[in-house]
């Protein structure tokens, strides 16, 4: 286990992207409803909680996309190629 920013359950891209080239990440899900949705790392917790992708602009909350393509576009850039997707809420 090996938390996100100061020792909490936040991940920085550049940080998910050298996980996933040591194979300590391999696996993500996009959990959310329209216009909000996180990245969350599978098999990836700190003190019980999943890590979550953040943005550099607010390192210590997750990142929210306002699309799924934008989430898998980051995810790509990561170097994850697969992932899960969680519908949360229907509109």
């Amino acid at each position: 286990m090996i938390s996100g920013i100061n020792g909490g359950n936040c991940i920085l891209s550049s940080m998910a992207k050298e996980r996933v080239k040591g194979n300590i990440i391999d696996q993500a899900q996009i959990i959310g409803k329209k216009g909000e949705y996180t990245v969350v790392f599978n098999g990836s917790e700190w003190d019980g909680e999943p890590l979550v992708l953040s943005s550099s602009r607010q390192p210590y909350e997750a990142r929210i996309f306002k699309s799924l393509d934008g989430a898998l576009a980051e995810l790509l850039r990561v170097g994850l190629t697969e992932a899960s997707i969680k519908i949360t809420d229907y509109e």
